[in-house]
């Protein structure tokens, strides 16, 4: 009777997620775990704080679909309120920055626009506990992957494998990961940043920093592919890293940790762009300010700046004054007026808890803004390799 009932609960497991369109249960390319692959759009799974799967070991696997009539992109999927032994993988053109449809686009300018078109987007992970149990990365953000929320959530147990806990691969970007604790044990650092863009790390715990915190670097040439993009315009900001196990050599943050120091840098040689014609990170244009790092001994590196331009726990990370004729930015009838604006800006804007309220290009100098009086909100005006980041409160 209780095989039974087991054998019956599986398969109305199985049922229920066949109507929310995880239809692929399978072990191949991923070893003894069991692989659900999500290629359904507008899909939202609720655990309500219960085990994903009956706890088995589990490798989640969010797909877009590819179609003789050329990709269908997988849009909005929630993963809300689940504990998860196992692991989850974004995968768009890809499995990751080596795969075969990923070199072929590589070869070509426009590869970024490309993998991020293909690649899910927009996907939400909230108040989640994912359980390392595997040699798997415990999420994989594969190319071309943007607008991932992680949020709330756990990262726990052990990468038996060589990769770190949380991958952003080539292309991917504008995700934003806050307030997530990271606990999981791994033999490399906590977050990977692979030639990622415009990524937003906020209000997180790193307990468990052995081989360091967050790398951003370029993996220039592995597998043949050229990587165009660079880990660049990317905010670090309010993060607790605890460093009391960090092994000598390695740092709380690392912005350019490769450089080119790789073997196989130059299997790309050959094409007039990205890292085909430069191995280095290029690392650049990035803020980390106000974080924590508790536990250094008096030989421990917190953070160690290898790229240019980076705005690193100073007063210019936050602009309260402008000089040398930076953009200036200004609160009058609700609205965000800009000046000394010089051709074409992106701007972001955040609250206080880190969330995007606006990302644009700046096609004029005024910007609608819906907020509270008395609330205050960041505006960072980003202009070819200059960066700045304004308060402001709304009166």
């Amino acid at each position: 009777m209780s095989r039974y009932m087991t054998r019956l609960k599986s398969d109305m497991f199985s049922f229920v997620l066949m109507l929310f369109g995880l239809i692929c249960y399978s072990n191949n390319g991923y070893g003894q775990i069991e692989q659900i692959t999500i290629d359904k759009s507008d899909t939202v799974i609720d655990c309500k704080g219960g085990l994903f799967n009956d706890g088995k070991p589990t490798y989640i696997v969010i797909s877009s679909k590819k179609t003789t009539n050329g990709w269908i992109q997988t849009k909005n999927i929630t993963i809300q309120n689940c504990r998860i032994n196992g692991a989850i993988r974004i995968v768009g053109l890809g499995v990751n920055g080596q795969a075969e449809e990923v070199k072929q686009s590589s070869l070509y300018l426009g590869h970024t626009e490309r993998a991020q078109a293909i690649a899910p987007t927009n996907i939400k992970i909230s108040n989640v506990i994912i359980n390392g149990v595997s040699n798997k990365t415990l999420l994989y953000l594969a190319p071309g992957t943007t607008y991932v929320t992680v949020e709330n959530s756990t990262f726990s147990g052990e990468n038996t494998g060589s990769g770190p806990v949380i991958y952003f691969d080539a292309e991917s970007g504008h995700n934003t990961f806050r307030n997530n604790t990271f606990t999981t044990k791994a033999n490399r650092e906590v977050i990977a940043c692979d030639g990622s863009a415009y990524n937003i790390i906020d209000g997180n715990k790193f307990e468990n920093v052995v081989k360091g915190g967050m790398y951003l670097y370029r993996n220039c040439g592995e597998g043949g592919t050229v990587r165009h993009q660079t880990p660049n315009h990317n905010t670090i900001i309010n993060n607790t890293f605890n460093l009391s196990a960090l092994s000598l050599g390695n740092y709380g943050i690392w912005l350019g940790s490769r450089n080119g120091n790789r073997s196989y840098c130059d299997a790309d040689d050959g094409y007039p762009f990205g890292s085909s014609i430069d191995n280095r990170d290029f690392a650049d244009n990035n803020i980390v300010n106000a974080n924590i790092f508790e536990g250094a001994s008096s030989k421990t590196v917190e953070i160690n700046n290898s790229g240019q331009n980076n705005q690193i726990n100073s007063v210019s990370a936050v602009n309260e004054t402008n000089i040398n004729d930076e953009p200036t930015v200004v609160i009058a009838n609700r609205k965000l007026v800009f000046s000394n604006i010089g051709g074409e800006c992106f701007i972001r804007v955040f609250d206080l808890a880190g969330r995007i309220l606006i990302r644009k290009m700046l096609t004029d100098n005024i910007v609608e803004l819906s907020l509270a009086t008395n609330e205050v909100c960041f505006v960072q005006i980003m202009n070819g390799d200059k960066i700045w980041t304004k308060k402001i409160i709304v009166k």
